[in-house]
């Protein structure tokens, strides 16, 4: 097997500061000083270049400039410092069509990268789930062996995860073409090298005080694109056939990669979710972390009295009007009342529509409990 250690996982070289690593190599050549390297800081960093790094403008990466990006932001990752999606959810780096967005999340301390809808609510479910310790959007998926997604966390200590097995290894034993690029190299040399595969979401869970572990969501807009890519296309039989060979194989590439670890993977779809279901989750995934200037004690106080008029089948908005004309800030009380859903503190249907003018249904069935078996670790 070629030897990619040029470039996989530990790229020999220069040593760069933690928050330069994401750069584009000419900007990181650039840093010849600590003057430079704060002047870097202080143009790229604080005005939040690494959004759309490269250049300026929506044109697209090259696959070069994309290839060296991936793993200037996923080889080296540690816990101890902020993740960085293989892909952002901007236009210059996301695929064509993509329906981007970024969700800030009060839990992660960060916007998660998500590069379609259905990515989107599948997010929001995740970050819903109080056992959620962190999520990683776009996760690479390292074509030679490397260390597990947990290594080196904080509430993995003493644990010892099996290493992941590269996905060039995986392909050759499934007899699947793997990716690949030229790639231009610093001596010269113009060399192919394989292209790394992206996840789309990977979740990292912990019950109660137990070891944390992963969980891998494959997310896709329907079933049937599981099975056959480019499923809405016109084409001959021929071509379907290699459409459907793809799909499953690729689908095998991911699963193994995780398996292989200890890691189950889930294939989801948007199919799988209700509309109302979704349009809850936008609606109180917008206002669980939106700032309140009200008095703790009051908006407390607020919440007592939701959690009766939900019991008694009373309309919330007219508790909120009552609050709104005494206090001011209604707006404040209804999105204490969203957070409040959010937090799992009203057990409100999420399969309606929550509507304030309106008495709400309890629920029959937790969410977590419908979509419970998509967030269990692998059987051992």
């Amino acid at each position: 097997m070629p030897d990619h250690s040029i470039l996989y996982p530990h790229h020999v070289g220069r040593q760069y500061p933690a928050w330069l690593r994401s750069f584009p190599e000419f900007i990181r050549q650039g840093v010849d000083s600590p003057a430079r390297t704060e002047g870097i800081r202080s143009i790229f960093v604080d005005n939040d270049y690494w959004r759309c790094p490269a250049g300026n403008g929506n044109l697209k990466l090259k696959p070069q400039q994309r290839f060296e990006l991936i793993l200037n932001r996923q080889s080296r990752f540690k816990w101890d410092e902020t993740y960085i999606p293989s892909t952002l959810a901007v236009p210059r780096e996301a695929p064509k069509g993509s329906r981007i967005s970024r969700l800030n999340s009060r839990k992660l301390g960060r916007s998660i990268h998500v590069l379609s809808t259905p990515e989107r609510v599948f997010a929001q479910l995740a970050l819903y789930h109080p056992e959620l310790i962190d999520l990683h959007e776009q996760k690479m998926l390292s074509p030679v062996r490397t260390v597990h997604p947990l290594h080196g966390h904080s509430l993995a200590s003493g644990y010892f995860p099996t290493p992941m097995t590269g996905t060039l290894e995986i392909a050759k034993s499934i007899g699947f073409k793997h990716h690949e690029i030229a790639v231009d190299l610093p001596d010269g040399q113009r060399k192919k090298m394989p292209f790394p595969y992206q996840g789309d979401l990977l979740l990292f869970m912990r019950k109660g005080t137990d070891a944390p572990y992963a969980v891998n969501w494959s997310v896709k807009d329907v079933s049937g694109a599981f099975a056959e890519r480019r499923l809405r296309r016109a084409k001959t039989p021929l071509q379907q056939k290699k459409d459907q060979d793809h799909a499953r194989l690729r689908a095998q590439l991911e699963a193994e990669y995780y398996s292989r670890a200890g890691i189950k993977t889930h294939q989801v779809s948007l199919d799988l979710i209700p509309e109302a279901l979704i349009a809850n989750l936008d609606l109180l995934f917008a206002m669980h972390d939106l700032p309140l200037t009200l008095d703790p004690t009051l908006l407390d106080e607020f919440s007592q009295e939701l959690g009766v008029f939900f019991e008694k089948g009373l309309r919330i908005s007219d508790l909120a009007n009552r609050y709104g004309a005494r206090w001011g800030f209604r707006d404040q009380f209804l999105a204490r009342f969203y957070q409040d859903i959010w937090a799992r503190k009203l057990d409100v249907c999420m399969f309606e529509p929550i509507l304030i003018d309106h008495p709400l249904r309890r629920k029959e069935k937790d969410l977590l409990e419908v979509y419970g078996s998509l967030f269990e670790e692998q059987a051992s």
